[in-house]
């Protein structure tokens, strides 16, 4: 479900690459991207490929490697373990096909530039659609990323093919040069938690999602590596909070079945309320603010709502963090769904 990349060359050197790949599989990761053909990298890219497959194959890792037709003439990547190759440029219908009846791994094609006609040739050319699957792009340009319309579009059509879909999202800790500025498949992704981007492409028939970046923050790949798929899992952004407070804050929260127009109600808060939870930061209740009620409010006190909408002030109404920055996600939590936080503070 999830995966980190690694780059040879450049400015990455191999020490740091191994040591990156050991922290990700200490926590769960066990999918690595690394692309054999960046045109800023340097000679490094052939010697040191070598030793970040076998520190993979050391740890159980399964690789995606990125390859341009050049690369193939030049390699023997047979002898890799290799669990799928991603082709990026360069290679007709009948040699995509051909790579699925003689090649030993999954073959996975460029899911951002190509459509259901594409795919219709590829199996009137004898390709075994079982080898296949998809990989979205990255996009190092601001502004370039695609659409979320289209990436939908275009999932559906891999859908109906039966192709697993994997994209990408961008770090905010460590991201990839010679531009800086994020790997993300979705240019809305671009800006935001790595943990809401990863939900979001899960939600919207990805299978596999790779940090873009690297060298991505520990602390993000650990966030990641706890997301559920069927927990929505809120970035929640906070002062201070009182003891009551954070004890209803940190549980698992379901939203309740007659959830008001504007708001997400929690249907456990309430009864996991044993602490007095005082009044405090009774302010206007920006969209997106998390909310719970305070004693003032009676039988209510306890309450935890996400709000949808702008609404006044209320004194019996404590705002006790924003959580504008999971819009993506708060606009799909339903009637039904489950949903935590993690506290940035």
């Amino acid at each position: 479900m999830l995966g980190i990349s690694v780059y040879t060359g450049m400015d990455y050197n191999l020490e740091d690459n191994l040591n990156y790949l050991e922290m990700a599989h200490r926590h769960g990761i066990n999918t690595v991207f690394t692309s054999l053909h960046i045109p800023e990298a340097n000679e490094k890219v052939y010697l040191e490929a070598k030793e970040i497959l076998r520190k993979t194959r050391e740890l159980d890792m399964q690789v995606i490697a990125d390859v341009s037709k050049g690369f193939m003439d030049k390699v023997n990547l047979k002898a890799y373990n290799i669990y799928a190759l991603r082709l990026d440029f360069g290679f007709t219908i009948e040699e995509v096909a051909a790579f699925t009846r003689n090649y030993p791994f999954k073959i996975q094609i460029n899911g951002s530039t190509i459509d259901k006609g594409y795919l219709q040739k590829l199996v009137e050319a004898g390709a075994l659609m079982e080898k296949m699957e998809v990989g979205h792009n990255y996009y190092p340009r601001r502004d370039t990323g695609i659409a979320y319309d289209l990436l939908m579009e275009r999932n559906q059509a891999f859908k109906e093919y039966g192709l697993k879909i994997m994209a990408f999202i961008p770090s905010r800790g460590g991201k990839r040069g010679p531009i800086y500025e994020g790997l993300p498949t979705l240019e809305c992704h671009r800006d935001i938690h790595p943990i809401v981007a990863a939900q979001h492409l899960l939600a919207s028939d990805i299978d596999l999602i790779v940090l873009g970046d690297a060298f991505a923050l520990e602390k993000e790949i650990e966030d990641l590596s706890k997301i559920k798929r069927k927990i929505y899992t809120l970035p929640l952004k906070i002062a201070s909070l009182s003891k009551g407070e954070r004890q209803i804050i940190s549980n698992i929260h379901t939203n309740r079945m007659d959830p008001g127009e504007f708001v997400i109600r929690s249907e456990e808060a309430r009864g996991k309320k044993t602490l007095p939870i005082i009044k405090k930061n009774t302010i206007e209740r920006k969209k997106y603010s998390l909310t719970i009620d305070n004693e003032g409010y009676l039988r209510y006190e306890g309450e935890l709502q996400i709000v949808k909408k702008d609404f006044k002030a209320d004194d019996r109404v404590n705002v006790v963090g924003d959580v504008s920055e999971a819009a993506l996600l708060i606009d799909r939590i339903r009637p039904g769904d489950a949903f935590k936080f993690i506290l940035e503070e």
